[in-house]
């Protein structure tokens, strides 16, 4: 039946399911169908399904069946096919919907005043015709052509895929993996989805049994596998024990079945093939996959290379550490002394501490003293870009970047490091502790000998998203020389935010509450949502909105969730007002003034980087785009497909908050957070605020929190790799001599 789309009444874009309301004037449709309030030619009636097309710019030919619900007969629909117009007005209407990057209303009429009714042949045979069109460049037609091919093939996949609740997002994925491609790859080869992040191998199994995929097939089997070593990555592991690991797969495979489907050898079979063609290594009952032994192998070869470099200590050293005291004006501890000694008698060292010990003022003696013994290159570096410019805001070094900047790694996973070494002598890279295995392992392969570094970093915070544990592993080898700083200098010395810090390492769950670290009791989400947000309205009254930060373990479950909260804030932070511009975005919208976070490496922006959408307009060819503005004027334009980059910032994840400093921190913190509620993860939370801290939950949660450090423990034996072959390499080099 052939129709054209009239409005939505219903759309969940996290699973694509809607219900269109359609205009066609096939006589087919039901009576009852039909609507009564539609007056005019032809008929109107409703269709539900997946992913619908919802653009009146084309006609449609859909197929389903009739049936009944409360709302009347409706049409579920099977499949549909997009009729491409053939009148020059419908061309021109299909062309500058949007549908098409890269073409809008006056790029569509040159372009149909050029070729009239043999547009689409030109786009699909011809396409470097449109080259003679003004205003289309090489790099233009380029967008335009990926996106033109892209909406058909993204179509018959959202197709194909919406049956087995898939999500378009997860389609929109599968497309970007295997390109034009990707149906047919789905169709022939459905387990290599388990290589895409975020894919349950249940949904993977279920349409694979649609294309008749024997259960014991190897491509099956192997897809389990890279699923379940997906999981162990996710929980942060860099290997998975073999034999609870092949327990695993085996219950995987077999899940949900009377009888065996899948036996113990055929896995064991295909492990050991795995194994055998480097997909997998094992070692010593240890899994890993090739990319992370590669990375952990690597980092340690590399770190352990440069730790038995020899260096000439300078005579002038102490009375360097004096100069810089006086000149700076500050007095450095014991610790801090011992911190800057170790940085300047050996090539590679550590320096750790809490919250407010000092790790900042001796970055600041250690650039000083280089400077004075003629230091040139020196490199600031850290994984984020907050805490990026944070360093060079407290260092006074205007020059630090993310490591990710440094090394050429301008996306989140696909792209490669550059080759060159990174052109510094000395290195300091603060927050180590967000860095995680294939960060390291690229930082430290791009260091030259000789060249002075010191990692910096809170030892007892969160390890980084990614897997591995690299910071801690190294702290605790025991072959690279670490100060500990102790002493509270940020804060006030009875401050109970360091006070609290220190009692919660110290596994003692009795914290001092009060003036600066407040509890305010709820035990629902419901009630937490409610305070947090008389809290909140109360703190940026007082402190201003960049000032005061709601943290919150998770992303999305329940009313204290960050989606669920920043929902809430940002009515009372940037309320709908006359003449303010809306923007939406997929699930989100978003309006001038708002403040946001960027959620990835991308544009020159960093993945945790806040800012402000400053402006929604339309350019020359009417496509709305977003003006989003950070700091040291950093900008970007982006359209409504690209906002999946940002979120707003009101509310974020503790994750998220890493290597940030806010005045002031309002923090859900509840028993139904059972899975979250970890030591680190509390302790990562209050030593984010200078000021203040105001928990909202109740001494149960804090007191499963403070207890809990199981989750801590991370499979990783980069410390063991670090010693091994610092011994090696000692024991050569005494050979040697």
């Amino acid at each position: 039946m052939k129709c054209r789309f009239i409005k939505p009444i219903f759309q969940n874009k996290e699973n694509g399911y809607c219900i269109f309301v359609y205009h066609t004037e096939d006589d087919s449709v039901p009576a009852q169908a039909r609507s009564q309030y539609y007056k005019g030619s032809g008929y109107q009636f409703t269709a539900i399904g997946n992913n619908l097309p919802d653009t009146d710019s084309i006609e449609i030919d859909m197929q389903g069946k009739w049936i009944k619900s409360n709302y009347g007969l409706q049409l579920q629909v099977d499949t549909y096919e997009e009729i491409l117009p053939q009148t020059k007005e419908g061309i021109m209407g299909y062309l500058s919907s949007g549908m098409v990057k890269g073409i809008g209303p006056k790029t569509a009429r040159l372009i149909v005043d050029r070729f009239g009714t043999r547009t689409f042949d030109i786009l699909d045979n011809y396409p470097d015709s449109l080259l003679e069109i003004k205003g289309i460049t090489q790099k233009k037609l380029d967008t335009i052509l990926l996106s033109y091919r892209s909406s058909h093939a993204m179509r018959d996949l959202a197709a194909y895929l919406t049956p087995f609740n898939v999500t378009p997002k997860k389609i929109q994925k599968i497309y970007e993996h295997f390109g034009n491609n990707a149906l047919d790859t789905v169709k022939s080869q459905p387990f290599m989805l388990c290589q895409i992040s975020g894919f349950g191998f249940l949904t993977v199994d279920e349409i694979a049994k649609a294309n008749k995929c024997r259960l014991n097939d190897p491509m099956r089997i192997e897809g389990c596998i890279h699923y379940c070593m997906e999981l162990e990555m996710q929980e942060g592991h860099l290997y998975a024990d073999k034999q609870l690991f092949q327990k695993k797969v085996y219950e995987q495979l077999n899940h949900g079945y009377q009888n065996e489907v899948v036996s113990e050898v055929e896995v064991y079979q295909e492990l050991y093939r795995m194994v055998k063609e480097h997909i997998l290594y094992y070692e010593d009952n240890a899994l890993y996959t090739a990319r992370l032994y590669g990375y952990e192998c690597g980092a340690a070869k590399k770190l352990a290379t440069l730790l038995v470099q020899e260096t000439i200590v300078s005579n002038k050293l102490e009375a360097l550490i004096a100069e810089a005291q006086r000149e700076l004006g500050i007095l450095l501890s014991a610790k801090q002394v011992e911190g800057v000694r170790k940085a300047f008698t050996h090539l590679v060292s550590i320096i750790t501490g809490g919250p407010g010990t000092g790790k900042t003022t001796v970055q600041k003696v250690l650039l000083y003293i280089n400077e004075k013994l003629g230091g040139k290159n020196v490199l600031l570096t850290a994984p984020t870009g907050r805490a990026s410019r944070r360093m060079a805001e407290s260092t006074g070094h205007p020059d630090a970047i993310t490591m990710h900047s440094a090394l050429g790694l301008t996306n989140d996973e696909d792209c490669e490091a550059v080759e060159e070494m990174l052109d510094a002598d000395f290195i300091i890279g603060d927050e180590f502790t967000m860095s995680d295995m294939r960060l390291s392992y690229e930082f430290f392969s791009h260091i030259k000998e000789g060249t002075r570094l010191v990692l910096v970093g809170d030892v007892n915070q969160l390890p980084s998203v990614g897997p591995g544990n690299v910071f801690r592993e190294l702290v605790m080898c025991g072959v690279i020389p670490v100060t500990v700083l102790d002493m509270v200098f940020r804060q006030a010395e009875n401050s109970r935010i360091a006070i609290n810090a220190y009692r919660m390492q110290e596994n003692n769950a009795t914290l001092d509450y009060g003036t600066g670290f407040e509890l305010i009791h709820a035990d629902t989400a419901e009630e937490a949502a409610d305070k947090v947000e008389k809290l909140y309205r109360e703190a940026i009254a007082e402190y201003g909105v960049d000032q005061v930060q709601v943290l919150t373990p998770f992303r999305k479950r329940g009313e204290a969730s960050v989606d669920a909260l920043n929902a809430r804030l940002w009515e009372i932070v940037n309320p709908m007002e006359e003449g303010k511009q809306e923007m939406k975005a997929g699930k989100r919208s978003y309006r001038e003034g708002d403040r946001i976070i960027h959620n990835k490496n991308k544009n020159q922006i960093s993945n945790g980087d806040v800012g402000y959408m400053t402006d929604i307009y339309q350019d020359e060819e009417g496509v709305q785009l977003a003006r989003l503005q950070f700091s040291d004027g950093r900008s970007v334009n982006y359209t409504s497909d690209e906002l999946d980059m940002i979120e707003h910032a009101y509310a974020t994840t503790v994750h998220k908050s890493q290597g940030s400093e806010y005045p002031v921190v309002i923090l859900p913190w509840l028993p139904m957070f059972y899975k979250m509620l970890r030591r680190n993860i509390l302790y990562t939370a209050v030593t984010r605020a200078k000021v203040r801290v105001a928990i909202v939950g109740n001494k149960k949660a804090i007191y499963m929190a403070i207890h809990n450090t199981e989750s801590d423990k991370r499979n990783t034996r980069l410390g063991e790799r670090v010693i091994r072959e610092y011994n090696r390499l000692t024991t050569d080099k005494k050979i040697a001599v």
